[in-house]
């Protein structure tokens, strides 16, 4: 994994089938801290594959232009409505200062976790299917310690044997752990989709300094 100034990061990626349509990136914004993804294709399987990585493809060249994670999501969304025949993605945007601070936006998946608590966002569309989508914004602040956790729906959807999903209220509780813990969980529980966790723990060091704090959003 890329290092990030001021974090420990970490990343879980299980497919379900040989390739998944799961993906995530951890990217370098131009004017300064890094693009973190995490990204969900409709479908399983190759063809599912193939959509992810033009998406990846799609973020690496946006990464360069200095956009928040709102515009991020309104040109990858267009473009894969210009060349996507059917589907969509979820996806989660985050720009992350070496400061604490992050802004977020939300293409219609599931919302992150700070700390073991669902942050309240509310989502926007997923990626591919109008074409003009204003995707809203979210700031907050990580103080040192502070945990952010990233994750597909395959950890929520896991299924036992007896149909029993893995379900929100599980996933809430494992949601501070570490990233291979909460996607070992989910795969021990039964697999039946992509599986992608990442956190992105917050870590002072000496060369970093504090800067004045984001304004919330709110915990559910």
């Amino acid at each position: 994994m890329p290092e990030i100034a001021g974090y420990s990061i970490e990343a879980a990626y299980f497919p379900a089938d040989e390739v998944g349509g799961d993906f995530y990136q951890v990217l370098e914004a131009k004017g300064g801290g890094k693009l973190v993804v995490v990204g969900d294709v409709s479908g399983k399987g190759l063809k599912a594959a193939m959509t992810g990585t033009l998406a990846m493809g799609a973020l690496r060249a946006l990464a360069t232009e200095g956009l928040g994670p709102g515009a991020v999501l309104g040109r990858l969304n267009r473009q894969l409505v210009e060349t996507s025949d059917e589907g969509f993605i979820t996806c989660m945007c985050a720009r992350v200062s070496p400061y604490g601070e992050v802004t977020v936006a939300n293409a219609g998946h599931l919302p992150p976790y700070r700390n073991g608590e669902e942050l309240v966002l509310e989502p926007d569309l997923p990626l591919g299917i109008v074409p003009e989508v204003q995707y809203v914004e979210h700031a907050f602040h990580l103080e040192n310690g502070d945990q952010l956790t990233l994750l597909s729906d395959g950890v929520v959807e896991a299924r036992n044997m007896r149909g029993d999903l893995f379900g929100f209220e599980r996933t809430r509780s494992i949601s501070a752990q570490s990233a291979a813990a909460i996607a070992s969980a989910a795969l021990e529980y039964g697999q039946a989709d992509d599986i992608t966790v990442l956190t992105l723990t917050r870590r002072l060091g000496a060369a970093v300094a504090e800067a004045p704090a984001a304004e919330e959003v709110g915990l559910g």
